[in-house]
């Protein structure tokens, strides 16, 4: 990695532990902590995908992934919201790049959420469209300063993502959940609001600068391996947690170790050895895919194994929590939480049946439904 990539991961690994401190306040508020996102803004990890031209990262997939792991490590919350606010962003590789920095400002700080959903209605105007609608899942949202809001347009075939000043939307908060609560993904409205015609964008067509990044195969290595990142920082959390808890906490009725019992010995091996194995299948698939994203094999074979990942991660995180027995329950303990984080991170559309239906097609020579493959 180079200096500048190793400043990026460095600063994850730190705010990773920082968040780690305050993540009961942060899932209890539903919202990262003022002083938290300033730290994210200032590192700029909330604009990983921010092109160089404009003053930002300009980092790929792999970067980001290594950030978000290091980050969901300490909690969950903080991590995909990281991961949202970059990877929401993606279409402004097909703005200008001068309204691009116009809208980032000078220094850069950009901060995107929102939803690739078209949920909203927009109708052609004179220099742009008129929008309206209601968007739900839209994580992060309360420290966004900007919406990305995809809508179906009337007369076009293709939806269009639209940015919007955050300012400009209504949070709707929605967002009661069992985890990752802390993403705060509240609902947001826009009534009747223009949105010039530079500010929207389809994703068709070339990108504004020829970057891997925008390649038409990358956007789910782009959008999904960070994803999975917070899965398996998710069990790589977990699986800290329980060694340190295990050296100081005995079972229910004895004043046994955990870390002396068998059962506990073994389910630590096996989710140690699933976890390691699932990250290192991510790691060298996403590579392979964005050297190579003509490479139908490589790019199959790096979204199944994000599919893959998420659910060891899960099954990883059942395993030290059914081992640890009734201290595991325990809000204190560091074992819950993430347990649930999981449940609730793995509805995403990166970890859907219908992946792994894709991925066995292309691997049988079938051309599978549906993009990115």
């Amino acid at each position: 990695m180079s200096a500048t990539t190793n400043s990026y991961l460095d600063s994850a690994v730190r705010i990773g532990g920082r968040a780690a401190k305050a993540a009961d306040q942060i899932e209890q508020d539903l919202s990262l902590p003022s002083a938290l996102v300033d730290d994210l803004i200032s590192s700029g990890l909330l604009q990983l995908y921010l092109r160089e031209s404009v003053g930002g990262p300009g980092q790929g997939a792999m970067v980001a992934y290594h950030c978000v792991d290091a980050i969901a490590r300490g909690d969950g919350s903080t991590a995909w919201c990281v991961m949202v606010s970059s990877t929401t962003g993606y279409l402004t590789g097909w703005l200008e790049a001068d309204v691009l920095a116009e809208m980032a400002g000078s220094p850069p700080d950009f901060r995107v959420a929102g939803s690739f959903r078209p949920q909203g209605k927009a109708t052609a105007v004179s220099g742009g469209y008129q929008i309206s609608g209601r968007w739900d899942f839209c994580s992060g949202i309360e420290h966004a300063n900007w919406a990305m809001l995809a809508c179906t347009v009337e007369g076009e075939s293709t939806s269009r993502a639209m940015f919007v000043p955050a300012d400009e939307v209504e949070i709707v908060r929605t967002w009661s959940v069992m985890g990752m609560a802390g993403t705060g993904s509240h609902d947001v409205v826009v009534r009747d609001v223009f949105v010039p015609k530079e500010r929207s964008a389809t994703g068709e067509g070339p990108p504004d600068e020829d970057l891997r990044l925008y390649h038409p195969r990358l956007l789910r290595m782009a959008t999904h391996a960070p994803v999975t990142a917070v899965t398996l920082g998710l069990a790589q959390g977990a699986i800290d947690g329980v060694a340190s808890l295990a050296a100081k906490t005995g079972s229910s009725g004895s004043e046994q170790l955990l870390q002396h019992r068998p059962d506990v010995q073994t389910a630590m091996g096996e989710a140690t050895a699933a976890v390691v194995a699932a990250r290192a299948g991510v790691i060298d698939a996403t590579q392979r895919a964005w050297d190579d994203p003509e490479d139908s094999l490589a790019v199959a074979e790096a979204r199944l194994l994000y599919v893959h990942a998420g659910r060891v991660s899960l099954d990883a995180v059942q395993r030290l929590f059914h081992a640890v027995g009734t201290p595991a329950a325990m809000r204190a303990n560091p074992i819950e939480r993430r347990l649930r984080d999981l449940y609730v991170a793995l509805q995403f559309p990166a970890f859907a049946p219908s992946v792994v239906l894709g991925g066995g097609q292309t691997m049988l020579g079938i051309d599978p439904d549906g993009q990115g493959w």
